[in-house]
């Protein structure tokens, strides 16, 4: 099935659509300052969908943007996030890999293509994209506690551990961190190392317990 049929047209937007489907080049390719602009006119006229939760819409404009600016990771990572948000996971992967390609040292590339890759359940690359998330953004704790859920969910132990640790290092305030890196040396069988940051998560405060439940929850489940 070809990507358009699968993409169709918000019920609000079929004007737009119509206007697309009968825009004309002349058989001449539109460069310079007016490929420039007719890029960013249908990239702005996405952003609007987009606003407006019309997602297939949106990624329709942002289609025609790209046609005209394949070069620009911004726009192939808006058309990234619409696949995704209409279940197209595959081909958000291809776009977003195209966008971290154009540009690899932007970090949230890399942390939202792996949540893609988790989602296609392609988790050795989730894990490799996690991590360089983590290298082009070391200061980021939130991107080593998503390495480490992850790593603990797959039991890839001491790589839970290692992120983990970053995170504690960077946030060590935050109890869920250390309750999650007890669970961690836990599984490790490293029972000391568990009941300290047991410890520390039991003094710390706000503790969410919530959160770590969840996890906790998953993990089980998936080594069941």
């Amino acid at each position: 099935m070809k990507l358009d049929s699968l993409l169709g047209v918000d019920a609000l937007d079929k004007p737009y659509a119509a206007k697309q489907g009968t825009e004309k080049t002349g058989g001449k390719r539109v460069r310079g300052a007016s490929t420039a602009r007719s890029a960013a006119a249908h990239f702005n006229r996405g952003e609007q969908f987009r606003r407006k939760g019309l997602l297939r819409s949106a990624a329709q404009a942002y289609r025609k943007a790209v046609e005209f600016a394949p070069d620009n990771a911004h726009y192939r990572f808006r058309l990234s996030e619409c696949y995704a948000g209409i279940g197209l996971t595959e081909e958000a992967i291809v776009e977003l890999e195209r966008a971290r390609d154009l540009k690899p040292e932007e970090s949230y590339y890399h942390f939202s293509l792996g949540n893609l890759y988790v989602r296609a359940g392609r988790i050795e690359e989730a894990i490799a994209s996690l991590q360089k998330a983590t290298h082009f953004a070391p200061r980021d704790a939130y991107y080593n506690v998503r390495l480490g859920v992850l790593c603990l969910r797959f039991r890839y132990l001491h790589e839970a551990a290692d992120a983990l640790r970053r995170a504690i290092k960077l946030d060590p305030e935050n109890a869920s961190y250390h309750a999650l890196l007890g669970d961690v040396y836990a599984g490790l069988g490293y029972d000391r190392e568990a009941l300290r940051h047991y410890r520390n998560a039991g003094r710390l405060d706000p503790y969410d317990a919530r959160y770590v439940e969840q996890v906790r929850r998953m993990v089980a489940g998936d080594m069941t």
